[in-house]
């Protein structure tokens, strides 16, 4: 089949049948190659639809997928929304509607979406629906050659070791196409590996753009499938962008085509990993070498704390029994300075660990223990399963002074968070936990850890900086954050939206999802999501915006959902999620004391850090009630105290701004 295809004009590679339940058509009916002008579709028999208008795109077609007695054409938010071309890859004229799309041609169609049409192919007749997503981006990834007698997502999908290269397409929500060659895909996953709807890792020739991300080289695809939200790692991970996290995954989502059939929504993230074009882009992973040869007393790695770590992994023994996955450097065991940098890596984490656990004063010094807060409540937050015990990674590198020290990053799998996972009873018992599928109760700061101690309960246990810090952190990082940003409107121009945003890109792509993938309803580690007793949370703010007192309620009659169903699921996680805020900050109030005031945040009633006109502007929409000042941003616009939002306020801010007033 390949030496066939070499010989094709423009070469696209759309297409073998596969076997995740795509119709196989017409038996009679033979693998074809048809060329027209600038498009070239080669491909078992089936009919396919165009996703963007652009004529000399060969790469993003989709073909169309059989499932309870229909055929679906799952199309990404680039396709044009009311008319698309087919191709029919039949030997036998397709009638589609009123239109006859010839046998191996092309035809363009008028359409609406999730309408059915009548379509007949010779003497067969289907039902035939185009659905169109909202997500942010699309990615197809295309290679028909003959995998031992497999299809591509076959032998991919038969071991996470195997990889392959691909050609494709990255398209934005706007039909912007990049066609950087694939260099390598494959498996991703431990748990996530086993279910149907598998992840892959990634690699592109150079570095893409994926919707209105940074261009990247290397991708983790995240299938979500046991989030019948698709939200959950998106908004932990965009929440500790925001926050500063550092080495934040930044991701999309998207809709993934392996060989032209539709494999769902899924969730490109920029993958862990170092170097140019990375998450981490200021990370050397040959950083170790100066050290090896003596040039320097300290080199730059990123490691994670991992229960079960491969064979074949670069792992480093702590002594207090963690084990330590590196993820640069990887080295093996014939490597110049293997043992050495074993010994630098173990002994620098040991120390390390000693200053927490030993409530040293000068503990700052070794890990920075802002970091270590966020990510501990980013954890807590989310009641994440495997808080501190996996997928927990720690960078070693230098701070601002240009000394060696590790930070608390990148977060990573938040999948069973939120709500979402109902854990191990037995586990549960004797940690003395039983409410870990409530909004309530702590559950990070008494996680048992894996192997080895658990990293985030027992700092928490022992190091009193990180105590102070935890709630510092959260009233004047994710408090803010949560209230004004997530609880607001529209995409802030930030790196956390709100939850309509996020919502108004999975609604479409989510229905498309779960006809592709059944919603899962009985697996081993999901919650039932039927009802919360909703928390709620009313701040009491200082002049300077600052929060110095909480009123806190939790109704006594639960909330009811019904399981199973994606805007049901969507606003449970919601309602999950701002009650635990809710109760962590009750909680978290009787031990804060308000940072310093920040110059310049009185007055700042649009809440961009600064004082600007657009504040005065902020309050008179407020006033002719265009809009709605949160509670913050009214506690910093009252600034003639009179404890009321009024024009008064807004003409002294302009009065400030024009410098006829020098203080607020």
């Amino acid at each position: 089949m390949k030496k066939i295809m070499s010989l094709i004009l423009a070469v696209i590679m759309i297409v073998t049948t596969l076997s995740l339940g795509v119709v196989s058509s017409c038996a009679q009916d033979t693998c074809v190659a048809q060329t027209n002008g600038s498009v070239t579709v080669a491909t078992t028999t089936g009919l396919y639809a165009h996703a963007v208008d652009d004529e000399n795109e060969t790469q993003a077609w989709v073909k169309w997928y059989e499932k309870d007695n229909k055929m679906y054409f799952f199309m990404p938010t680039a396709t044009n929304a009311e008319k698309i071309k087919i191709y029919n890859a039949y030997t036998s004229d397709a009638k589609f509607g009123d239109v006859t799309i010839p046998a191996t041609g092309f035809m363009s169609i008028s359409y609406k979406e999730n309408t059915n049409y009548n379509v007949t192919i010779g003497s067969k007749k289907y039902t035939a629906v185009i659905m169109r997503s909202d997500t942010e981006a699309a990615v197809f990834i295309n290679n028909v050659d003959d995998f031992d007698g497999k299809d591509l997502w076959t032998y991919l999908t038969d071991d996470k070791e195997n990889d392959a290269k691909a050609t494709g397409a990255v398209i934005d929500d706007k039909g912007n196409v990049d066609n950087t060659p694939v260099k390598k895909i494959k498996g991703r996953g431990n748990t996530s590996w086993d279910a149907d709807k598998k992840g892959f890792n990634i690699t592109y020739d150079d570095a893409v753009k994926v919707g209105t991300m940074q261009k990247c080289k290397k991708f983790s695809i995240i299938s979500n499938f046991q989030d019948a939200s698709l939200t959950r790692n998106r908004l932990l991970y965009d929440l500790s962008d925001e926050i500063g996290v550092p080495y934040a995954s930044d991701s999309r989502f998207m809709e993934f085509y392996v060989n032209g059939v539709y494999m769902g929504n899924y969730q490109m993230c920029e993958k862990v990993d170092v170097g140019k074009n990375t998450l981490m882009p200021d990370i050397d992973d040959e950083d170790y070498l100066n050290y090896v040869n003596g040039d320097s007393t300290a080199f730059e790695f990123v490691c994670e704390i991992d229960s079960n770590p491969s064979d074949d992994d670069f792992t480093v023994r702590a002594s207090n029994g963690n084990n330590l996955t590196m993820k640069a450097p990887e080295l093996s065991s014939s490597d110049t300075g293997y043992q050495k940098v074993q010994r630098f890596i173990k002994a620098k984490y040991d120390v390390m660990w000693n200053k927490l656990t030993s409530n040293a004063s000068d503990v700052n010094d070794y890990i920075d223990i802002e970091s270590l807060a966020q990510v501990y409540l980013i954890n807590e937050l989310g009641k994440n399963w495997d808080a501190g015990a996996g997928s927990f990674f720690l960078v070693y590198k230098p701070d601002e002074n240009g000394k060696h020290k590790f930070y608390a990053s990148p977060v990573w799998d938040y999948d069973n968070s939120l709500g979402n996972a109902q854990g191990v009873k037995g586990d549960l018992n004797y940690l003395g936990i039983k409410d870990y599928e409530e909004p309530t109760g702590w559950f990070a700061k008494y996680k048992n850890g894996y192997r080895g101690p658990n990293f985030l309960s027992e700092t928490v246990d022992y190091c009193d900086a990180l105590d102070e810090m935890i709630p510092v952190v959260w009233f004047e990082q994710f408090v803010p954050a949560i209230e004004n940003k997530l609880n607001g409107t529209g995409l802030n121009n930030t790196e956390l939206y709100s939850y309509d945003v996020y919502k108004s890109y999975l609604t479409k792509s989510a229905a498309m999802n779960y006809i592709r993938w059944d919603i899962i309803q009985e697996p081993q580690w999901i919650a039932i999501h039927d009802s919360i007793k909703l928390c709620k949370a009313t701040y009491k703010y200082n002049e300077y915006g600052q929060i110095i007192g909480v009123d806190y309620t939790q109704d006594k009659v639960a909330t009811s959902y019904t399981p199973h169903v994606f805007d049901d699921e969507y606003r449970y996680m919601i309602d999950w999620t701002n009650s635990r805020v809710a109760w962590m900050s009750s909680q978290y109030i009787k031990n804060y004391t308000p940072s310093a005031p920040t110059s310049n945040v009185r007055g700042d009633a649009d809440l961009d850090k600064e004082v600007s006109v657009m504040d005065a502007t902020a309050i008179q929409l407020h006033e002719a009630q265009k809009i709605t000042l949160s509670d913050l941003a009214l506690a910093l616009a009252d600034v003639d105290d009179d404890n009321e939002v009024s024009v008064l306020d807004a003409t002294k801010i302009q009065m400030f701004v024009a410098n006829k007033i020098s203080t607020l």
